[in-house]
């Protein structure tokens, strides 16, 4: 059996699908603690922080990962990845994975931006993903130092004119409103993972949606009041949204994918994960090889496209 913290909103969310009817939480402690189900336990205060808050959908988007027991059955802890608009609350996009890598960031990323369009900025902390390479080997990454680190991530995103932001470091409580919200999936997807005997990542995802639906069109934010969708529905309808459409000219191939520099040898080649891929110009010059794992790669000169192979 699942052990976690004793979850009435979570229990009044599951009735109110069973039975199509509202259950106050409140109404469900009381209940638990008149048959004996539930006993109470002395409240945990915990410090208050002020918060920020940004004018409209599209300002700033938090993005974060949380490795969590997320799968019971399978003892291990998996990451899940997560980007939610500061403003309305609403969670765009999620993802568990196997294993949290530069390329799963830039995947999340790039299908947020196709179906919303691109934020003024990311608020992010300070993972070595967000400001350097921290690559792993099974997306034939490496790892190196600042400079290299700049071509990943945070150079998508600005390639596309979106600006990132740093939490201090230390200041955990900065992300506040991300992390309410995988407190919220932290006390509803392991039960239902575990209840489903869900033992794979790819399984768990339609739960993982189906809770984020939820949360998004039919709970009321405890800060805002609000209906996360319908704020943000509103807020574009009275012109405070900020996103900015996708320029047909962007090539969203090239521009999420994993970079790397290599020089063309005097045969016109270049070697890659122990291959020989055929460019046929310029030897001796530096090119940038863009990474599509287990998808493809590409050869750039500048902005000329040398070469291009399916993996």
């Amino acid at each position: 059996m699942y052990r976690g913290r004793f979850n009435f909103a979570f229990l009044a969310e599951l009735a109110e699908k069973e039975f199509q009817r509202v259950f106050p939480r409140n109404s469900l402690r009381l209940f638990a603690l008149r048959h004996g189900y539930y006993h109470a336990l002395p409240e945990e205060k915990g410090k208050l922080y002020t918060r920020f808050e940004v004018s409209g959908p599209g300002v700033l988007f938090q993005h974060d990962a949380s490795h969590h027991l997320w799968l019971p059955s399978t003892g291990k802890r998996y990451p899940l990845l997560l980007t939610e608009d500061d403003y309305s609350r609403m969670v765009l996009g999620a993802r568990i994975v196997e294993e949290e890598t530069t390329w799963e960031h830039l995947a999340l990323t790039r299908r947020i931006f196709q179906e919303q369009g691109r934020p003024w900025a990311y608020y992010v902390d300070n993972h070595s993903i967000f400001r350097y390479v921290g690559y792993s080997s099974r997306h034939y990454q490496y790892r190196k130092g600042p400079d290299e680190g700049e071509i990943q991530f945070k150079r998508a995103l600005r390639s596309l004119d979106v600006g990132l932001i740093y939490t201090g470091k230390g200041e955990a409580q900065a992300k506040g409103k991300i992390e309410k919200r995988f407190d919220y999936l932290q006390r509803r997807l392991p039960y239902l993972c575990e209840k489903h005997r869900i033992t794979k990542a790819e399984d768990a995802q339609p739960i993982l949606e189906d809770l984020l639906s939820y949360h998004n069109d039919c709970r009321k934010h405890q800060e805002t009041g609000e209906i996360p969708s319908k704020r943000w529905d509103e807020a574009i309808r009275a012109g405070k949204g900020k996103l900015r459409p996708l320029d047909g000219s962007m090539d969203l191939e090239r521009i999420f994918s994993l970079y790397q520099e290599r020089q063309i040898r005097k045969d016109g080649t270049i070697a890659f994960r122990g291959r020989e891929y055929r460019v046929g110009r310029y030897p001796g010059e530096r090119v940038t090889v863009c990474l599509i794992p287990e998808g493809k790669l590409m050869v750039y000169k500048d902005e000329t496209k040398l070469a291009e192979y399916y993996l």
